[in-house]
């Protein structure tokens, strides 16, 4: 739930980080997926391999991101990092990641279940 949680912040660009602040707009998803620099997204059979690249599509531009606005971050206002314009190009990329993961759906967090139920992320 919370990497579905992390992938909806990026996923809505400039909202996102208004909401999340910068630090935890980019933390979030690392707690999921590492920085390039922290190693490689760890195995997890949950996911398919077609939402895996998809995530590594995301992890990639995030990199790039964080990198560019590395050191600035901890001081940085939602409005400095949105106006770096890093939030409008992780959008899309969040967006079909997003999307591709919603298509199977998700477990309910209160029964057990053998299939998903909900396509609500």
């Amino acid at each position: 739930m919370e990497a579905l949680l992390a992938l909806l912040a990026l996923a809505d660009g400039d909202d996102g980080v208004r909401r999340e602040w910068p630090a935890e707009y980019f933390e979030s998803f690392y707690d999921w997926t590492p920085h390039r620099g922290d190693g490689e997204m760890r195995p997890n059979s949950a996911i398919t391999a077609d939402e895996r690249a998809s995530l590594l599509e995301v992890s990639w531009i995030l990199d790039d991101a964080c990198d560019a606005t590395l050191g600035k971050l901890g001081n940085m206002t939602a409005d400095e990092l949105i106006v770096t314009g890093w939030p409008r190009r992780i959008q899309p990329v969040a967006q079909k990641a997003l999307a591709l993961m919603s298509q199977r759906g998700r477990f309910s967090e209160d029964l057990e279940e053998d299939a998903p139920s909900s396509d609500e992320p």
